[in-house]
C-alpha cells in the first residue's frame, strides 16, 4: 500500500492531468442541479419553485466540495499548490454559504415552508451554525486555539442538510428518473465526505504519533548527553 508521501509525490508528478480531471469532474457536478430541475415536473415554469431548489442543490454541492478540499487538503496541495487549494476551498465555502443563505431567505419570506413537517426547521438552524463556522474561519488568527474544532461542525451541518433533503426535499421524492439519480449522486457525496473525514482523522493520528516519537527521541538524546562522562 502506498504511503501518504508516495501518494502526494504521484499527484505532484501528474499534477496537470490530475488537475484537468478534477476540473472536468467539478464541472460535471455543477451541471447536475440545473439538469435535475430541467428534467423534473414543472421544470423552469415557476421561479418560486426552481430558485429555492437550485440554490439549495448548488449550496449542498459547493459545501461538499468545500468539505473534501478541506479534509483532503494535503492531497490537493501537490496538484493546485497551497495558494490554489486555499482559493478553491475559500470560494466553494463562501459561495455555498451565500447560496444557502439565499435559499433560506426565500423560504422564510415566501413562507413556502407551510405544509411541511417540523423537519424544515433543520434548515434555519443549520444556516445559523454555518454562519458561525464561517465567521470563526474568517477570524481564525484571533481564535487560533478553537477555530479548527468549531470548523468541524460543518460535517454535522452537512449530514443534517442531507437528512432534511431526503425527508422533505421536493427533488428527492424518487418519482422520476432525475430524482432517483439525484438521490444516488448526493448519497455518493455523503459517502465520499465520510471517507475524507476518516482519512483526515487517520492522518491526524499519524501526525500526533510522529510528534510523540520525535519528542521521546529528543528527550532520550538529552538524557544520554547528560549521562555521558565528562572528559
Amino acid at each position: 500500500m502506498p504511503t501518504d508521501k508516495e501518494i502526494r509525490a504521484f499527484l505532484g508528478k501528474h499534477r496537470h492531468s490530475v488537475g484537468a480531471g478534477l476540473t472536468v469532474l467539478a464541472a460535471g457536478m455543477l451541471a447536475v442541479p440545473p439538469l435535475v430541475i430541467g428534467l423534473s415536473t414543472g421544470g423552469w415554469n415557476s421561479w418560486l419553485s426552481w430558485v429555492p431548489r437550485l440554490t439549495s442543490l448548488y449550496a449542498f454541492t459547493l459545501i461538499f466540495m468545500n468539505i473534501v478540499t478541506g479534509a483532503l487538503a494535503p492531497y490537493f496541495y501537490p496538484v493546485f499548490k497551497a495558494r490554489g487549494e486555499y482559493l478553491i476551498h475559500t470560494i466553494t465555502g463562501s459561495l455555498g454559504f451565500l447560496l444557502a443563505l439565499s435559499h433560506g431567505l426565500i423560504i422564510l419570506t415566501q413562507r413556502t415552508y407551510k405544509g411541511y413537517s417540523g423537519v424544515w426547521l433543520v434548515g434555519p438552524i443549520a444556516l445559523i451554525l454555518l454562519a458561525g463556522t464561517v465567521w470563526v474561519a474568517l477570524d481564525r488568527v484571533r481564535l487560533k486555539k478553537v477555530w479548527r474544532f468549531i470548523h468541524q461542525i460543518n460535517y454535522a451541518i452537512f449530514i443534517a442538510i442531507y437528512v432534511k433533503a431526503v425527508l422533505i426535499g421536493s427533488d428527492f421524492r424518487l418519482n422520476t428518473p432525475a430524482s432517483i439519480a439525484l438521490m444516488v449522486i448526493f448519497t455518493a457525496y455523503m459517502a465520499i465526505a465520510a471517507v475524507a473525514l476518516l482519512l483526515r482523522f487517520r492522518r491526524y493520528q499519524v501526525l500526533v504519533t510522529e510528534r510523540k516519537q520525535r519528542a521521546a527521541a529528543k528527550e532520550l538524546a538529552v538524557e544520554a548527553e547528560g549521562a555521558a562522562p565528562a572528559e
